[in-house]
């Protein structure tokens, strides 16, 4: 008798959802977000909404009573699109783990280049991944140009126009909308107010050493101080590491606040680096994510010139 053969085990379908919405109109939106909203009200799930113009209609149409709608907690950090799409990750996954699910809604005409949101989508495409979220990205067919229009089909493996879902063909992996359109560098801050180099593992001690005093000199707690030794120390070690094995650590040290910048010559093939949580058991790729937990925003971008983090702590 011929044993029988198991099947091999199915993977569960990713629960997280990126939905890209053009409308023409207040009433043609909210029919399309009719039925994401009657499913998160039903589920308990949070509601999310960026825009305070459709925050409003959201509300007229939960009812305003109803206490779900809530801000979308990552707009403090909206310069950086991988600290957005970290931060939303982070907040999804405390509710994930109380058993709730969220819906995000986001309007991409009322600000921001499309560049600019293209990198927020890419990344929150990685960093989202497996989590219980539906991401709806709204744009208004009057106003939506030719690179929107064609980020919102890069990014998003559902689109609909209306109640009608328009075939996708154009949707890429993130990766590779990252490495068309890489993150832009962190704004200028001007002339450093330190700036030391290092090189080797001897030399994080320094580095560390030099966080602490940093921080304790802008004022932060002593759990911000931790954090920002912690994280600086991380994104230093990678540099030597698994870049050139020696970089630059630059200062800007103001009350409330500590911003640190790590440069070095190694060149990455992608910016994505600590955007997905570890696996439990993975001994590598911690670092940047828990450097990205640590800090209020940290942005890595590279080019011409080698591969460059900015990190900030405070108030």
């Amino acid at each position: 008798m011929t044993p029988k053969r198991s099947a091999p085990p199915t993977e569960a379908p990713d629960p997280f959802r990126h939905v890209g919405v053009v409308y023409r109109d207040d009433e043609e939106l909210i029919a399309t977000l009719a039925p994401l909203l009657d499913a998160a009200r039903v589920r308990g799930d949070a509601v999310w909404v960026a825009d305070d113009r459709v925050r409003t209609l959201v509300q007229d149409y939960l009812g305003a009573d109803d206490g779900v709608v809530a801000d979308d907690p990552a707009r403090p950090y909206s310069w950086s699109g991988q600290t957005t799409a970290s931060r939303r990750a982070e907040g999804l996954r405390a509710l994930a783990e109380d058993d709730r699910g969220a819906l995000l809604v986001g309007d991409r005409t009322t600000a921001g280049s499309a560049d600019a949101w293209s990198v927020v989508d890419a990344s929150t495409n990685i960093a989202m991944a497996g989590l219980p979220a539906t991401v709806v990205c709204l744009s208004d067919a009057a106003t939506t140009s030719d690179d929107a229009d064609r980020y919102l089909a890069w990014n998003h493996a559902e689109v609909f126009t209306g109640a009608a879902t328009t075939p996708n063909t154009r949707y890429r992996t993130p990766q590779d909308v990252l490495a068309s359109v890489p993150a832009p560098p962190a704004p200028a801050l001007g002339p450093a107010d330190l700036a030391t180099t290092f090189a080797g593992v001897a030399a994080l001690r320094e580095v560390r050493r030099a966080a602490k005093a940093q921080a304790r000199e802008a004022g932060l707690d002593e759990e911000q101080v931790e954090g920002c030794v912690m994280a600086v120390g991380e994104l230093a070690s990678n540099s030597i590491e698994h870049g050139p094995g020696s970089g630059t650590v630059s200062w800007w040290t103001r009350p409330g606040r500590v911003v640190a910048q790590i440069d070095d010559i190694g060149h990455m093939s992608t910016t994505t680096p600590g955007l997905r949580r570890p696996e439990v058991r993975s001994v590598r790729g911690r670092g940047v994510w828990l450097a990205r937990q640590l800090s209020d925003v940290l942005h890595l971008w590279t080019g011409a010139d080698g591969t460059h983090v900015r990190v900030e702590l405070g108030n």
